[in-house]
């Protein structure tokens, strides 16, 4: 198995990007993970497979280093499976309702998770929603069943989206931001003055998640 495809398996268990990927790694740019893609870069060193395995220890050492045996080490495979029907990974962080501030950037594992049934088809995560700046749509504590797309390809604006954004976890309202080519407008559905529009850059998105449906207590 070429690393290109040992990295190609790596995303897609973890559902992040490869910029995403190296800045968990400790790289400042993601040109290394880049090169392995693209085949510049035929094998996972050594030095690449400590760095993963510290990052995500999920992941089997040997089967980094040379595409044999299992993906995921036997502690992990079990938790992380995703075969269960309905279910869906709650991560175990907010979506923060209000402006971007000091959220943790550090990634999930799969088996730090629990599980929640999910009404919905084709989900690939949970979360819940912290503050009220989305009020009274999503309260504090409402849980998202989320699916991830694709912003390159397309984005419909004016709809709620959970971002994974390099400063933390928001649930926002996307709106276009005219005259500005890669920057959104995040607007909240609180009608409180306080609760002000502002911009993000899709640079510093990690990942986009589309809100299939909310699940409240009353």
């Amino acid at each position: 198995m070429r690393g290109s495809e040992i990295i190609e398996g790596c995303l897609l268990h973890l559902g992040i990007s490869a910029a995403d990927f190296a800045k968990r790694l400790g790289f400042e740019r993601p040109q290394v993970i880049y090169d392995i893609q693209k085949g510049k870069t035929k094998n996972i060193s050594n030095s690449m497979a400590d760095k993963i395995v510290a990052a995500f220890p999920e992941f089997n050492r040997v089967w980094l280093m040379t595409g044999e045996g299992e993906m995921l080490v036997s502690s992990h495979r079990h938790n992380a499976c995703a075969d269960d029907g309905d279910m869906v990974l709650l991560l175990p962080i907010s979506a923060m309702g209000g402006p971007l501030a000091g959220f943790p950037t550090e990634g999930v594992l799969p088996y730090e998770c629990e599980r929640m049934a999910s009404p919905v088809k084709g989900a690939d995560f949970a979360i819940t929603v912290s503050g009220d700046s989305m009020a009274p749509e999503y309260t504090s504590g409402t849980k998202l069943l989320i699916k991830r797309i694709d912003p390159s390809a397309f984005i419909e604006w004016g709809k709620v989206y959970v971002l994974d954004t390099c400063n933390g976890v928001i649930v926002k309202e996307v709106r276009k931001c005219d005259g500005k080519e890669g920057r959104i407008v995040c607007h909240s559905l609180n009608p409180d003055p306080k609760y002000v529009d502002f911009e993000v850059s899709m640079g510093d998105v990690y990942g986009m998640y589309r809100v299939l449906m909310s699940l409240t207590i009353r």
